[in-house]
């Protein structure tokens, strides 16, 4: 291991981050720590600062690339890239500012440290390759940033530009920029490591720290099997194999969940629930995976050696594929999605507690797409899984991680062929009476619930459905006026206003013992664009007439226009919009059939809360 600068580092090599490797992940914390470093030395006349490791491999038969007029070696950087990105997006914002402010000798730095002609010095992976060389060449103001690696770089490049220019207030701007480029090409020291084998990667990560954003449980895991492949796989061919299909399984995954902002450790633990074990009890993260009766790494008695390379080929190639459909569950598209898949799946997303379901999801749908599960069985699916997360979720009040050990059970169900898609969801329906007991529900939502307005994300839920479903029967199809994320507070209105004025229509025409009675319940709740276009109106004012404005009669929200059909508003108008509701809510979240439980089922305990 050899101590280099930047300036050592970069002669002569191009810089490519592998594709199997995560984005740019580092946020202000590290940018923080990362510019007061580099301050440290100017301010503090420091001659050198260790901030770090660089390993770099270079492939077998990789080709030299023209860069410039030189032709310089292409190797893939293993550890550092945060570091060696951060770098280059703090030099191209150094360079222009000098070069704006006349230091003309400094373009002569840019094809050194940056880029030549559409040659680029540091190549990043995926969906920000061609970003970042916008960015270091054209500046911010010319990038749109459509990713979540994209967003981490446009929003580093402007925290460094933001620090810069609060560093030049009270100083020499030039002298200052001058002093930082100096600091960061030639005072920052660098571990600088390079390695011959691929599958040595692995245990390079497992022998050395890295500053920096702590790496996730995913990266963990990777660079474990390359050491697992490094130290216990003697053929040179299985080797090769192993370690490639480890790599391609790995971009794949990252590609995937880059794609739908999903959550690596969440990924993670869909592949052990569904290719290792079902109980959440037996979850522990990356260590889990290391233990001697899953991945052993020295010690073979409970696993044989041949078990465990199985284990890991089928694992990884597993874990790409699972991975495909976490991000179509998480962000589905119309040319992926399975008919009225995204329908079911958004309504699933906004009730909440998509993380319980994942597993079952997920096994559903390869089964899906691998022909032994039905389209309609697997639509059935996501129509239960609504319903469970309406009744026992929104209406019960159940805790996040309510059924969870029977969610993950069944997804093993399925996964492994034991049982089918439909039994399942006659288990389903049947928990759902379980926890959330039919007649009981019944009688709760006729006689006694009146207040839904302290009840907010089943009152929201609730109103934004019967939105759709009037659009649906009534509108003909059409598309919401309002998005389920615009909904707040402000997109709740009280029909009768909860502070009306003395003298009031509402004073006259609503005795308190209804107005209590009725004022937070379903029936007198619409939603609305903007309830501070009503305050405590009358409800003339309110309902108003077609092409008045703000109002009832006229608002582009169906439930709205149904207000408007009463010619006013009081205990019995209330009562009537009232017993609509609730025959809608009953015909919607109802379950006419009783299912039985058997006993293994509700013996099954609820586990500890997942992330969501």
């Amino acid at each position: 291991m050899e101590k280099k600068t930047l300036s050592n580092i970069l002669e002569g090599k191009i810089f490519r981050i592998p594709d199997y490797q995560r984005g740019y992940a580092w946020e202000n914390k590290q940018l923080k720590d990362f510019v007061q470093d580099i301050d440290a030395l100017i301010d503090e006349e420091i001659k050198s600062h260790y901030t770090g490791t660089i390993v770099i491999f270079q492939p077998k038969n990789e080709p030299t690339e023209h860069y410039g007029i030189n032709q310089l070696e292409i190797v893939d950087v293993v550890d550092g890239q945060q570091r060696l990105t951060t770098s280059s997006l703090y030099l191209s914002v150094i360079l222009n500012k000098l070069i704006e402010r006349g230091n003309e000798e400094f373009k002569e730095a840019i094809p050194i440290y940056l880029y030549s002609g559409s040659k680029i010095k540091l190549r990043l992976s995926n969906d920000t390759e061609h970003f970042f060389f916008d960015l270091i060449s054209k500046g911010n103001a010319n990038v749109n940033a459509t990713t979540i690696h994209q967003e981490r770089l446009l929003n580093a490049y402007q925290f460094l530009n933001t620090h810069i220019k609060s560093q030049t207030k009270n100083r020499d701007a030039i002298s200052y920029l001058t002093n930082l480029f100096n600091a960061i090409t030639r005072k920052l020291n660098f571990s600088f490591y390079p390695i011959e084998e691929e599958s040595e990667i692995g245990m390079t990560f497992e022998l050395m720290n890295s500053r920096g954003k702590d790496l996730s449980s995913l990266e963990l895991l990777k660079n474990y099997l390359m050491y697992w492949v490094y130290r216990n796989v003697l053929n040179d061919s299985d080797k090769e194999n192993l370690t490639h299909l480890i790599n391609k399984s790995w971009k794949e995954v990252y590609i995937n969940i880059a794609e739908s902002n999903g959550s690596e450790n969440q990924c993670l633990r869909l592949g052990w629930t569904l290719y290792y074990n079902h109980s959440p009890k037996k979850w522990d993260g990356y260590t889990g995976f290391k233990s001697n009766d899953v991945i052993p790494l020295r010690d073979f008695k409970k696993k044989s050696k041949e078990d465990t390379q199985l284990f890991i080929a089928t694992f990884t190639t597993g874990l790409a594929e699972l991975s495909k459909h976490y991000s179509a569950i998480l962000k589905p598209n119309d040319k992926s999605a399975l008919p009225n898949e995204i329908k079911w799946l958004t309504k699933i997303k906004n009730a909440g507690n998509i993380a319980s379901y994942l597993p079952l999801m997920a096994a559903s749908r390869k089964g899906v797409i691998d022909g032994y599960i039905s389209p309609t069985a697997y639509i059935t699916l996501l129509q239960a899984l609504e319903l469970f997360s309406y009744r026992v979720f929104l209406w019960e009040g159940k805790r996040s991680n309510t059924g969870l050990s029977k969610f993950h059970k069944w997804a093993d169900d399925v996964f492994s062929k034991n049982h089918s898609l439909e039994s399942i969801i006659d288990l389903i329906l049947g928990t759902i009476n379980w926890y959330s007991n039919e007649i009981r529900f019944r009688k709760e939502i006729y006689e006694e619930l009146y207040d839904w307005y302290h009840s907010r994300r089943l009152l929201k839920y609730t109103l934004y459905e019967y939105e759709l479903w009037l659009l649906n029967n009534e509108g003909k199809g059409a598309n919401p006026k309002l998005a389920w994320s615009d909904l707040s507070d402000a997109t709740l209105e009280h029909i009768l206003p909860q502070n009306p004025k003395e003298n009031s229509y509402w004073k006259k025409s609503w005795p308190e013992v209804e107005s209590k009675k009725y004022l937070h319940d379903i029936s007198n709740l619409v939603l609305t664009k903007d309830n501070s276009h009503y305050l405590n109106f009358d409800f003339d004012r309110k309902k108003g007439s077609p092409g008045c404005g703000h109002c009832y009669s006229n608002s582009d929200i169906r439930q709205e226009r149904k207000i408007a059909e009463f010619d006013e508003w009081t205990p019995l108008s209330c009562a009537k919009r009232r017993d609509t509701m609730v025959s809608w809510i009953i015909e919607r979240w109802g379950i006419d059939k009783h299912f039985e439980l058997p006993k293994e089922v509700l013996e099954l305990e609820d586990e500890e809360e997942i992330d969501s």
